[in-house]
């Protein structure tokens, strides 16, 4: 049973995820060593029972502890060090969306008692929480955690400890194909297209200013590891170079001399190519891997319903479109 919860870091994502086992009834300590994220959190959540604090102690009898914290490892691993002397019957979780929670788990005193939990933006409202166990988790605890998201409000997928996890994995290509094709048209002809022929529920630029472009960027860098296929978009890397990141997206599109066929082929392979690399190479179930592109990521068809509709020659031609595209 979790009654009682600690979230390092508040940031975005540690805001959202408070809220959420707040609302899940956890006695809630919100902690950030930055007194500026300290006070933007008050101001957001003001009308909660969340605690906040800048002390690490405040979660020293926290069943459940979650950092959410900057992705840099060494950072981290610093951190989940210090937590591991709180208590010993807690139960460590890191929310990393880029790193692998096996590097994590060599810093914590007790690594039976750690895994990943990788919530998804908005933490609060999106349905989907990854569960990352290493070899060193307790298959109880992973049991118990997803036993204890699955009765408050999210769905659960257990998925292996590899680069960018599956939501990550299979939305990053189709997210960096979508900047690819700023060689062929503007942010909102792109998101406008995304729309109309592909049935997603938001637009892939709108998407990233949702996310947040820098998390994009970092994330889309670390998968790079993956290898042909998982090439980071040049103009992302330049565009997070700016104080406050954001894609102009114009509302008012004329889709007049774009080839909207081929944009939709290369975002449709895009969509496919990391889902069937998940699916190859057993990384999480058939099922989990839908249950993330249609309650995650808003696909009208999922990768694995896209890779068994359409026929062989049909995937290997989008495929093909998408690697054109400037992904070799």
């Amino acid at each position: 049973m979790i009654e009682s919860a600690g979230v390092i870091g508040a940031g975005v994502m540690g805001k959202g995820i408070a809220r959420h086992l707040s609302n899940a009834g956890c006695k809630v300590a919100l902690i950030d060593s930055d007194p500026a994220q300290l006070v933007n959190a008050e101001a957001e959540l003001g009308d909660t029972d969340i605690t906040l604090s800048d002390e690490l102690q405040d979660c020293q009898s926290a069943d459940f502890v979650i950092e959410a914290i900057i992705e840099e490892l060494a950072i981290k691993q610093n951190l989940l060090a210090t937590l591991s002397r709180l208590s010993e019957a807690t139960i460590i979780a890191s929310n990393t969306s880029s790193l692998l929670i096996r590097d994590l788990a060599i810093n914590v005193t007790v690594p039976s008692r750690f895994l990943g939990v990788h919530y998804n933006n908005p933490a609060d409202f999106n349905p989907i929480v990854e569960v990352i166990p290493t070899d060193y988790t307790q298959p109880e605890i992973t049991d118990h955690i997803q036993d204890w998201y699955s009765q408050n409000g999210k769905q659960t997928v257990r998925c292996k400890d590899t680069s960018g996890f599956i939501l990550n994995r299979q939305s990053l290509p189709y997210m960096n194909e979508a900047i690819r094709c700023l060689d062929s048209a503007s942010q909102g002809a792109i998101d406008v297209i995304a729309l109309s022929e592909l049935g997603v529920g938001l637009g892939p630029f709108a998407v990233m200013n949702l996310v947040g472009l820098k998390v994009m960027a970092a994330a889309s860098l670390n998968l790079e590891a993956l290898g042909k296929g998982y090439k980071a978009a040049q103009a992302l890397q330049e565009e997070v170079t700016a104080d406050n990141p954001e894609w102009e997206i114009e509302t008012d599109v004329d889709l007049s001399g774009v080839d909207v066929k081929r944009i939709k082929d290369r975002l449709l392979g895009a969509m496919i190519f990391p889902g069937k690399d998940i699916l190859d190479q057993s990384l999480c179930s058939r099922e989990d891997l839908h249950l993330i592109c249609i309650e995650a990521l808003g696909y009208k068809r999922s990768s694995p319903e896209l890779l068994e509709q359409l026929s062989e020659d049909e995937v290997t031609r989008l495929l093909i479109s998408y690697r054109s595209g400037g992904t070799d």
